[in-house]
């Protein structure tokens, strides 16, 4: 199953994987190369070394969440979905291989934006190991939210309207392209109630070793956030929730 889904988004990779690593390095040329010589540099990190990590959060965010499910709707379209729930296998293989794919995806995503961006950006990582991990809790984290939304959503206008109207604007609002600093002390604490912002905290932290908030509470918040996720979609699928008559 693992395998069927990793081929699912293989052979359609000019959409799956070329098109976010593009819109992303047009994102970095307009963000970046257009504006680092207006910006100032950001507590010593370089713009374009400060941007970066939240162009691959922005990556891994939305193609964690597009590939499960966009594959699961797709089943239901089909009439496959109850097939889900007859399958010799457990349910936490089912979530295990829906969510593994869709980690492989966003990951390999993250990686490309982040060699393309070594040609333009001297990085001088802080922790790598708190830039890996961090990626892949959030990989997993929008793998789980993709997995419940592709079970609750009976169609991809509903799919399609949750990225659009809210997980967008969060990623956007959630310190990608800017620190939130600059912002009004009021936004600013509204910020911190942002779950990507907690994400976009912890990569860049790995990254520069630059934090606007404490890396220990934004650590707990996106562990348990994907803990809490995962947990749910378990239960669902166990459930057989809009899964079966």
């Amino acid at each position: 199953m693992f395998k069927r889904e990793n081929k699912r988004f293989m052979k359609v990779w000019l959409q799956t994987l070329l098109a976010p690593v593009i819109n992303n390095l047009l994102y970095f040329a307009v963000f970046g190369i257009a504006l680092h010589r207006a910006v100032m540099d950001i507590e010593g990190v370089g713009y374009l070394e400060f941007l970066v990590p939240g162009l691959i959060m922005m990556g891994l965010i939305n193609n964690a969440y597009q590939n499960p499910s966009s594959s699961l709707i797709m089943m239901k379209y089909q009439g496959l979905i109850s097939d889900l729930m007859t399958l010799p296998l457990k349910k936490y293989e089912i979530l295990l291989s829906y969510t593994g794919s869709a980690v492989v995806r966003a990951l390999v995503v993250g990686a490309v934006t982040f060699i393309t961006a070594t040609f333009f950006v001297d990085f001088n990582f802080y922790s790598i190991t708190i830039a890996v991990v961090s990626m892949v809790l959030v990989a997993f984290f929008f793998a789980f939210l993709g997995i419940f939304m592709g079970i609750w959503a009976d169609e991809f206008d509903k799919q399609a309207s949750f990225q659009n109207f809210l997980l967008t604007p969060l990623t956007f609002l959630g310190g990608v392209f800017y620190p939130t600093s600059t912002l009004p002390e009021f936004v600013q604490q509204i910020s911190h109630f942002n779950p990507i912002f907690h994400m976009v905290n912890l990569c860049r932290y790995g990254f520069t070793g630059l934090a606007e908030f404490s890396i220990i509470y934004s650590a707990i918040i996106v562990s348990t956030l994907t803990l809490v996720m995962g947990l749910i979609c378990f239960f669902v699928l166990r459930s057989g929730w809009k899964l079966q008559n």
